[in-house]
């Protein structure tokens, strides 16, 4: 059973990364400055203040109230910052605390909002995993500059270590982001 947990799990955030990552267009980051040129910047001020975003409804503040308290300081720290995240079902933390490319996907305009609106969903289906990771507490990430690697975490519950170790973090703008590349 707990193998099959650990598999299910792994999957699901693997495929919820995934989904975030197509969400981000690298191809509208080049472009971003021809838009800035014409006179439509209201919605890209709207976008940035990451209270409001193009899904509405899901930028709601009892998702975000069930995720806990969000920290980047260290790689363990956003690790188990995005998986509480995951596990409540707040689409819109877990995509903040993601980067692609070597950027944040909260940096890039309206990726954050298509990333909510991508993985949610899924989110969704994985809530009732979250019992298995109460208390998540991770230890011992590898550090190499601006890089983490979770391949010889220690955690609580021993199982999470299973689940977070196909992940790596990256730190930018002094805060850590969780990544797969």
């Amino acid at each position: 059973m707990k193998k099959l947990l650990t598999g299910a799990l792994a999957l699901a955030l693997s495929v919820s990364l995934a989904a975030c990552s197509k969400s981000v267009d690298p191809a509208a980051t080049p472009t971003t400055p021809a838009l800035s040129t014409s006179s439509a910047t209201t919605p890209s001020d709207t976008m940035s203040s990451g209270t409001t975003d193009d899904t509405g409804a899901t930028d709601t503040g009892t998702t975000n109230a069930t995720a806990g308290p969000v920290d980047q300081a260290t790689p363990e720290a956003a690790m188990t910052s995005w998986l509480d995240a995951m596990v409540a079902g707040d689409g819109n933390t877990v995509c903040t605390l993601m980067a692609t490319g070597g950027k944040a996907i909260s940096s890039i305009p309206g990726a954050a909002a298509a990333c909510g609106k991508t993985i949610t969903p899924m989110l969704d289906q994985i809530k009732e995993l979250g019992a298995a990771f109460q208390g998540l507490k991770i230890s011992g990430a590898t550090v190499n500059g601006n890089n983490a690697t979770f391949e010889s975490v220690t955690t609580e519950p021993a199982l999470a270590a299973d689940v977070v170790s196909s992940f790596k973090a990256v730190k930018i703008g002094g805060k850590w982001y969780v990544t797969q590349s």
